[in-house]
């Protein structure tokens, strides 16, 4: 018959040396990676600003950017064929640089993002409403895109 030999627990893996590489990379250029305690399923939580929420029907799409304290003259919004561009700054209060801090999340400066949409877009017909720190964009679906319904006629 065969031994069972078994390994030992605490032996070198090259799957442990990439995940501590993915961590040390996530801290290097500012993502943040969570997990439970010495579990292998990780978390990333996405860089990309602002977070979107997207959702389409025939018609078009409609987008929910989160921009809180975004103020409203700030924010530029181009369409151009299949893409949606959203560019604003975010201006945190700073004025004061001998401050120490003791922790400091927000961000500011400028930020841009690029949305491509899954068809080109009638940007003559495109509307945005911003309240409250959610921009919603309404994109209507370029005519020539749009399914078209065919009628069959009996023979």
């Amino acid at each position: 018959m065969f031994d069972i030999v078994a390994w030992p627990r605490n032996q070198w893996s090259v799957w442990d040396e990439l995940d501590s590489l993915q961590n040390d990379m996530n801290r290097l250029f500012g993502g943040q990676v969570a997990g439970s305690g010495g579990s292998r399923r990780r978390w990333r939580r996405s860089p990309a600003f602002p977070p979107v929420n997207i959702w389409h029907s025939e018609d078009g799409i409609i987008v929910d950017a989160e921009l809180p304290g975004v103020e409203l003259k700030d924010i530029d919004i181009s369409v151009v064929k299949d893409q949606l561009t959203i560019r604003g700054k975010v201006g945190v209060d700073v004025s004061d640089d001998d401050k120490e801090y003791h922790r400091r999340e927000r961000a500011s400066g400028e930020f841009s993002r690029t949305l491509y949409l899954p068809y080109a877009a009638d940007s003559a017909a495109v509307k945005a409403n911003y309240r409250n720190g959610i921009l919603r964009v309404t994109v209507p679906r370029a005519e020539e895109t749009k399914p078209k319904k065919i009628t069959i006629k009996a023979a």
